[in-house]
């Protein structure tokens, strides 16, 4: 999941005094000893919370010991956000080294954010790895893939921009997996068109979706099939 939809930048003046002033409330904060903060991840969409501690700051940056599965989302997405109660807002922070082994990091060019992912009113996941989508256009049919789902939205990557309508209204069909049986199932589901956004040479079509209750349990029990794995995942490459 891309870092920079996670978030709206918060500026209070500019992106150097801004970041002069961050750096300066943290090193007060460590010479006061009130060393504790959380990090904010949201790997393959999954939101991970963990307590880290400051145990330095120095030239423009700060150096935290942190929680082992959130160092390997760490090294894996290059970003977090840091919650403390020293800031009004949360505070977007880039990767300047990483340690898994030691859960160590380094953090850096600092901002104020707010974390547009925490007003979702649903979990949604990334797929991984993505599957068949496809939907109906004035144009003809769109193919894809869907490279995120919950139960009341998507986004299928296309090759190409399709011409859809504001606010359109069309059917989304898509491949569902099952990832205890290892199997997929064909899913349709009315879904209102919300925008499309460039990305990597790619555009991602990003909709509303609202799937009768039959499909909204199997995408709930998918949504948990897929969380099991990311937490497993983590904990694995964390050993």
């Amino acid at each position: 999941m891309d870092f920079i939809n996670l978030y709206i930048t918060r500026p209070k003046k500019n992106v150097d005094e801004d970041l002069a002033e961050i750096v300066a409330t943290f090193r007060e904060l460590l010479k006061r000893g009130e060393t504790r903060v959380k990090l904010i991840n949201y790997h393959q969409g999954l939101p991970l919370c963990y307590p880290a501690t400051i145990v330095g700051v120095e030239n423009g940056m700060i150096d935290l010991d942190i929680h082992p599965q959130q160092a390997v989302a760490i090294q894996r997405d290059r970003y977090t956000f840091i919650r403390c109660d020293a800031f009004s807002h949360a505070i977007g922070a880039h990767v300047q080294y990483i340690n898994v082994r030691k859960r160590a990091a380094t953090l850096m060019r600092f901002f104020y954010a707010d974390i547009m992912a925490e007003k979702r009113s649903a979990l949604r996941l990334v797929l991984n790895p993505a599957t068949d989508a496809a939907f109906e256009t004035p144009e003809g049919k769109v193919s894809g893939k869907l490279i995120d789902l919950s139960t009341g939205g998507a986004t299928v990557m296309t090759e190409h921009a399709p011409e859809i309508p504001e606010r359109a209204e069309f059917k989304l069909q898509f491949m569902l997996p099952n990832i205890i049986q290892n199997t997929h199932t064909i899913a349709a589901t009315p879904a209102l068109y919300l925008g499309t956004t460039e990305q990597g040479g790619s555009y991602l079509i990003r909709c509303v979706i609202t799937p009768d209750k039959n499909l909204e349990q199997q995408i709930s029990q998918y949504l948990f099939q897929r969380q099991v794995e990311i937490i497993r995942d983590l904990k694995d490459e964390s050993l």
